[in-house]
């Protein structure tokens, strides 16, 4: 390991717990916290050409953090352009049921619920507090006692089999 990368991983040793709790002071969500303080090293790293080693690193490091989550309330700005939540989530529902495509024929759906018969337990159920009850990572976490993140990787993994099944079936129609 080179010198700068070394350093780096001092660095994050030494910061990582009082960046994480300036980050959760700025009004994060907790199982966001993780993900903008790796963020904030991610950018870190692949700014180090541009610290000033006259300053304090973890300033810097939670100037970039700071930026990060304003960039989130940029974000969450842009999901208010909905004028009438309630409306439009209903609008899109309806669409989405009375919409058939005219090159439907149905072998994707039989295949996919094949595929999920063939799930284990946990697997489906997952499937269905994600999809069939539309929760999210947070909500499945705190009902199954899983990380959000290990749902989240879960769920990849299930949807991957999923596909993999999938193309299996449909090659042999």
């Amino acid at each position: 390991m080179d010198k700068q990368k070394a350093l780096f991983s001092v660095f994050i040793r030494k910061y990582q717990v009082g960046l994480r709790a300036f980050i959760r002071g700025l009004g994060v969500h907790s199982d966001a916290v993780d993900d903008l303080a790796q963020e904030t090293f991610l950018v870190a790293y692949r700014e180090m050409d541009k610290f000033d080693q006259e300053l304090d690193f973890g300033f810097w490091l939670r100037g970039i953090a700071r930026n990060l989550v304003r960039n989130e309330f940029r974000k969450a700005n842009r999901q208010t352009r909905i004028l009438n939540e309630k409306l439009s989530q209903f609008l899109v529902n309806e669409f989405e049921f009375n919409y058939e495509p005219s090159d439907y024929n149905g072998d994707e759906i039989a295949a996919l619920k094949a595929c999920i018969l063939e799930l284990p337990d946990t697997s489906r159920q997952l499937i269905d507090y994600k999809y069939a009850n539309e929760q999210n990572s947070r909500e499945i976490s705190e009902q199954i006692g899983m990380t959000t993140t290990a749902v989240r990787l879960a769920l990849m993994r299930i949807r991957e089999k999923l596909k993999a099944c999938m193309a299996y079936r449909l090659s042999l129609t």
